[in-house]
C-alpha cells in the first residue's frame, strides 16, 4: 500500500457509545491473542506483520491496511508491509520517506512528530487529484500514528476502502486511533521478538547466519526443491592456511579476515542465497534454484575473484598477502537425496579440493 500525500481535517474523534467500544475492545483482545499465538508458533517477522494487518482489516472493516515504521535513527519512515491494488501483500522497505521536525512537512512526518493526531477523508482524489504515491481509485483513506505509551510513536497505520468505497466517519477514526495505540504494543513486541530471533540465528562475529539456522533452512529448502522438482546446490568454503594467519598475526587479525570473507560472500552472491558460518574458518552457502553447472560456475567465480583481491586488513595489506579458498560443491537431487547427504557430499568435495592443493573447487561426488 503506497503512502498517500494528504492533510488532516480539523475534526475531533468522539468517544463512541459503550456497545461500540466493547466491540472494539473484544476485537483488540482477539488480535493480541492471535499475535501471541503466532509468536508462540515461531512465525516469521513478516508473517507476524501480515497477521497484524489482517487483524486490522477484519477487526475494523477496512479493505486494505499498511504499516509504516520509523527507522532506528528517527530520520525516515519506511513501509514494512502493505497491500497492492489487488489486495495482495507487499513486503519490504522500498518506500522510504524523510521525517522533519518542521510542521507541515508531510502527513506522515506530522503524525510521527505529534503535529497531527490523525487524518481521514472520503474524498481523497477530489481534494488532492495530483497526489503522488496514491493508488488509482483510492478516495476513502485514513492515517493514524502507532503509539507505544503516551509519548513514543513508532510508525503510522494507513487504511483505505479501495474496493467497497465505504465512506469514513469520525467514529471510524476514533476506533482506528484506539486500535493503533493498542496495536503499537503488539508491533513493538514483534520488533523485539524479531531482534531476539535474529540474535539467536546469527553468528556474533561475522553477522552471517549460524550453523543452527543453516541446518533448518537447508532442510526446508530441500523439502521445497523436492516438492517442486527443482535443484538446490550447496557450497562449502574453507580459508586456506587460516591457522598460519592466526599464528603470524594473532587472532584479532584472523577475526578481521573472517569478517572480510563474510562480507565478500554476501556481496557476491544473490539475495536469495544464504550464507552461514559453520564454525572456525568454514562457511557454507545455500544456492536455491541452482543446478550443478550453475553452482560450479559460481564456485569458480568466488575462488578466482577472492584470490585476485587484497583484503582490507591492515596486517595482511602490509605484506601484500591475499586470501584463497578451497570450495566444495554438491547439488540436490543430482548427487544427493537429502539435506544430510548434500552436506556430506559438499564436505567430501571440499576435502578433495584441499587434498589436490587448495585454492580450487572440488569435484562433484557421486551418490
Amino acid at each position: 500500500m503506497k503512502r498517500p500525500v494528504t492533510r488532516q481535517l480539523k475534526k475531533k474523534a468522539p468517544s463512541g457509545d459503550k456497545a461500540f467500544e466493547k466491540k472494539i475492545l473484544r476485537k483488540e483482545l482477539e488480535m493480541f491473542n492471535r499475535i501471541i499465538e503466532g509468536m508462540r508458533d515461531e512465525l516469521s517477522y513478516v508473517d507476524l506483520l501480515k497477521l497484524t494487518v489482517t487483524c486490522v482489516c477484519k477487526g475494523l472493516g477496512y479493505d486494505r491496511a499498511g504499516l509504516f515504521l520509523v527507522e532506528p535513527d528517527r530520520k525516515n519512515i519506511a513501509r514494512a508491509i502493505g497491500m497492492d491494488a489487488k489486495g495482495r501483500f507487499e513486503v519490504g522497505y522500498d518506500h522510504l520517506d524523510p521525517l522533519s521536525d518542521k510542521k507541515g512537512f508531510s502527513t506522515f512526518s506530522d503524525l510521527v512528530k505529534g503535529h497531527r493526531k490523525y487524518f481521514y477523508t472520503s474524498n481523497l482524489l477530489k481534494l488532492f487529484p495530483d497526489a503522488a504515491g496514491v493508488d488509482q481509485g483510492v478516495t476513502c483513506n485514513a492515517n493514524v500514528p502507532i503509539r507505544v505509551g503516551k509519548k513514543k510513536i513508532i510508525g503510522v497505520l494507513a487504511v483505505d476502502n479501495l474496493f467497497t468505497q465505504r465512506h469514513l466517519t469520525r467514529k471510524d477514526i476514533s476506533s482506528l486511533v484506539n486500535f493503533a495505540t493498542q496495536a503499537g504494543m503488539a508491533i513493538e513486541t514483534i520488533l523485539l521478538h524479531e531482534q531476539v530471533r535474529q540474535l539467536s540465528i546469527t553468528d556474533h562475529l561475522t553477522r552471517v547466519y549460524n550453523r543452527r539456522h543453516f541446518e533448518k533452512y537447508l532442510e526446508d529448502e530441500i523439502a521445497r526443491s523436492r516438492r517442486y522438482k527443482r535443484s538446490c546446490s550447496l557450497l562449502y568454503l574453507d580459508i586456506d592456511h587460516f591457522k598460519q594467519v592466526n599464528d603470524r598475526h594473532g587472532h584479532p587479525v584472523g577475526d578481521e579476515v573472517l569478517k572480510y570473507l563474510a562480507l565478500f560472500l554476501r556481496a557476491d552472491l544473490r539475495n536469495i542465497d544464504l550464507v552461514a558460518r559453520m564454525g572456525g574458518d568454514e562457511f557454507a552457502a545455500i544456492l536455491p534454484e541452482s543446478p550443478s553447472l550453475g553452482a560450479f560456475v559460481v564456485a569458480q567465480r568466488l575462488n578466482q575473484k577472492i584470490a585476485e583481491e587484497y583484503p582490507p586488513v591492515e596486517a595482511l595489506a602490509r605484506d601484500r598477502e591475499r586470501v584463497t579458498l578451497s570450495i566444495g560443491v554438491a547439488t540436490f537431487p543430482e548427487n544427493a537425496d537429502s539435506a544430510l547427504t548434500l552436506i556430506k557430499r559438499a564436505d567430501e568435495s571440499l576435502y578433495e579440493a584441499k587434498t589436490a592443493g587448495r585454492n580450487r573447487v572440488g569435484p562433484f561426488i557421486k551418490k
